[in-house]
């Protein structure tokens, strides 16, 4: 009995230690810019690796192929070989937000910037 008992609770720990990472899981959906410019872009997850990336009233769109790594959401365009991937600061805030570096082009040598989206 008491053997039973140790194997259910080593059991319970190994599988209680397992921890996977849902970030990538739970990014599904569109999800609007709420700051700092709210509603002036959308990042829509279609699947598990494709996100893209638009901004409302225009027709124009680009696509990329994500992962992550340890607080980085990499993106490779898919409309072309000539440009390689670029690693962007990523936190999960809460199950409808997040807050990514910004996408947008900016001076080299400016402190860095954030952008926050909301399902």
């Amino acid at each position: 009995m008491k053997q039973i008992l140790f194997l259910g609770g080593l059991v319970l720990i190994i599988f209680g230690s397992c921890k996977k990472d849902t970030t990538e899981s739970a990014l599904h959906g569109l999800y609007s810019e709420n700051s700092p410019i709210p509603g002036r872009s959308q990042l829509n997850f279609i699947s598990s690796d494709l996100m893209v990336k638009s901004e409302p009233g225009s027709n124009y769109k680009d696509t990329f192929i994500y992962s992550f790594s340890t607080n980085k959401i990499i993106l490779t365009p898919t409309w072309t070989n000539q440009l390689s991937s670029q690693q962007f600061d990523f936190k999960k805030i809460d199950e409808t937000s997040f807050q990514i570096e910004n996408l947008y082009p900016g001076i080299p040598e400016s402190l860095k910037t954030y952008m926050i989206y909301k399902k």
